[in-house]
């Protein structure tokens, strides 16, 4: 797990410990595992930190050691939920040969799925809003804090530029993904394919009319017949469902 969900964490809202030893650490991470499960098996408000305790293996003086409560843990767990996304996405951009800005869209769509899919704790909590949705930032709301990652990324790899009107279309553009996903996930265990696929044209056709190209990473954009830009590139949208 990177040691980045930790120091933001600790930045806003420090641990009653900080876990200095392998040992100690890989406590931390059982109790927001722990946590994170029983969230999405129980509920926050039936979640108590003796079962979290519990489910973690230690005592309940060991989690007092680290958090003064459970909304502290779920806190530290939102935190580490998007430490996680922020690396996989930021991975994923420099590893791949992407051309074009929507490709790092629909990426960034597909590793929320996939951590939806295979993380049961990242699907309840995300990335805070069950407690607050400040928890993040308390200048800014948790949807805001994602969209400022993603613009920032835009950005830095491809020159799109980061205007309050690219930022207001992504955070329209998360809110709208997360309640998709969600009605991905009603509809079969491991997420309707249809639905996100269709989830992944909508948005990034709603993200194609904000971009601005200006920046050092500038791309020259595919041209549709009739001079705008066709959102969804050479070979047409479908082209994203076959990097699940």
């Amino acid at each position: 797990m990177p040691d980045a969900w930790l120091a933001e964490h600790s930045a806003t809202e420090p641990l009653r410990r900080l876990p200095s030893q392998q040992r100690s650490r890989q406590r931390v991470e059982r109790i927001l595992d722990a946590a994170g499960e029983l969230v999405a098996e129980r509920g926050y408000e039936a979640t108590t930190t003796s079962l979290i305790a519990r489910r973690a293996r230690v005592s309940p003086g060991s989690f007092y050691q680290f958090f003064a409560d459970k909304r502290a843990a779920v806190k530290a767990l939102s935190a580490r939920n998007l430490a996680v996304f922020a690396e996989r996405l930021d991975a994923a951009v420099v590893e791949a040969d992407f051309t074009h800005w929507y490709d790092a869209v629909d990426v960034a769509f597909d590793i929320y799925v996939d951590l939806c899919r295979h993380h049961p704790g990242f699907r309840a909590v995300r990335f805070g809003d069950i407690v607050d949705t400040h928890l993040l930032d308390p200048t800014q709301d948790n949807d805001s804090v994602v969209a400022g990652r993603v613009a920032n990324l835009l950005y830095a790899r491809f020159g799109v530029l980061d205007t309050p009107a690219l930022r207001l279309a992504l955070l329209t553009t998360t809110k709208v993904a997360d309640a998709l996903i969600k009605f991905a996930f009603s509809r079969d265990p491991q997420g309707d394919e249809e639905v996100l696929l269709q989830g992944r044209r909508m948005l990034r056709i709603h993200l194609e009319g904000y971009v601005q190209l200006g920046g050092a990473g500038a791309e020259t954009e595919p041209v549709a017949p009739g001079g705008s830009v066709d959102p969804a590139g050479v070979g047409g949208a479908a082209g994203g469902a076959g990097r699940r």
